[in-house]
């Protein structure tokens, strides 16, 4: 069963790595702004083409290996998890030295053939984008939120019925594996936990709400399509993370008040489910992007471009820029949103919470 989740993550995980020059913009090759007039260079093409094969065939031998020493040659539990994880870990280490390398190929080319160097940089705005936005409402996101709230209540009044040992790690089998002793703390650590993920998706979803809708000077229409596609598709992605977290939490504190009914061999689809909806609608977000994305079916000749925004990323992975008010901007490689690093908002919406999350995990193990 180990195996099986171990296999199904990294397949996924592989496939997305795989895919990502691909399904991002067309306009931002491995982190790098390139013009319109220039996206169909033909080196471009080779370098996202040459970048799947290796990554597709470097996961696909550590694939073989991870399966091979998972049924032939470690024997032991903890060594066949370290052997999993590490497999999973080498392939995206290697996708990202990977794309790195391409970065650096893409930024050199981009200076010694001077792209964009002797057109207009021009920012479009749609005032009516707003208007037509189809993120979910705050209210979407409430049910978890009351759900946490009672579950705390509803553990205060059970707290005596409690065992005095308190599990707070359950293993891939489903079991319980670490447990502490009773206290009001670590009875109340799981619901404290997931109303902190709670807010902090629904901050996310907030956030880019908020954020700035950025379209393409040339396809205006086109990209504004993407962009309110896009941002829909992320705030379901959100909302369905969140409710399988809800669940997933909530009958895992229920295992600690009732241990005699919800027993650990009944939690292992329970966990399975949530692995199938947290990763399954990541697939169906990418697919979705990819589907509404703006295609460019050859060079334009225009005498403007889109505002090229390289300063502002580090690598083309992190994002710092202080006078964009989004507080969450879409990833230039991979799949989803990151953060703006230089607006001091985000750091309540991630931070505070992340290092909250970190405080009650560290003491309640």
């Amino acid at each position: 069963m180990v195996l099986g989740v171990f296999s199904t993550i990294y397949i996924i995980t592989l496939i997305l790595q795989i895919i990502v020059p691909f399904i991002v913009r067309e306009t931002i090759v491995f982190g790098v702004t390139v013009p319109e007039q220039n996206i169909k260079h033909p080196t471009l093409a080779k370098m996202k083409k040459r970048y799947a094969q290796i990554v597709g065939s470097v996961g696909f031998v550590l694939f073989i290996f991870m399966v091979v020493s998972y049924k032939i040659l470690v024997p032991s539990e903890s060594m066949q998890s370290i052997v999993l994880a590490g497999c999973l870990f080498g392939m995206l280490t290697v996708s990202m030295l990977l794309y790195w390398m391409n970065h650096q190929k893409v930024s050199a080319l981009k200076k010694q053939e001077q792209w964009g160097l002797h057109i207009k940089q021009v920012r479009a705005v749609d005032l009516t984008a707003r208007s037509r936005d189809e993120m979910l409402p705050w209210s979407f996101f409430a049910v978890p939120l009351a759900i946490s709230l009672f579950l705390m209540m509803y553990t205060m009044l059970h707290y005596d019925q409690m065992p005095a040992n308190i599990a707070v790690h359950w293993g891939p089998s489903g079991e319980a594996d670490a447990w502490q002793d009773k206290t009001y703390f670590t009875a109340m650590s799981l619901p404290i936990l997931m109303l902190l993920m709670q807010c902090m998706m629904w901050g996310i979803t907030d956030s880019i709400k908020r954020s700035a809708i950025k379209l393409a000077v040339n396809r205006k229409e086109e990209s504004l399509e993407d962009q309110l596609k896009t941002r829909k598709y992320i705030s379901w992605n959100l909302l369905l993370v969140s409710y399988a977290l809800t669940i997933l939490l909530t009958v895992l504190q229920l295992s600690n008040i009732y241990p005699s009914v919800i027993v650990g061999y009944k939690l292992l689809p329970l966990f399975i489910l949530f692995l199938v909806v947290v990763l399954g609608s990541l697939i169906v977000y990418a697919m979705k992007k990819h589907k509404h994305k703006v295609h460019y079916k050859e060079n334009i000749d225009s005498h403007v471009m889109d505002v090229d925004e390289d300063r502002y990323w580090k690598g083309g992975l992190i994002y710092m820029n202080r006078h964009d008010p989004s507080v969450f901007v879409e990833k230039r490689f991979g799949v989803g949103w990151t953060m703006n690093l230089a607006n001091p908002r985000g750091y309540i919406v991630i931070g505070l919470p992340f290092i909250l999350l970190l405080l009650i995990s560290i003491f309640s193990l």
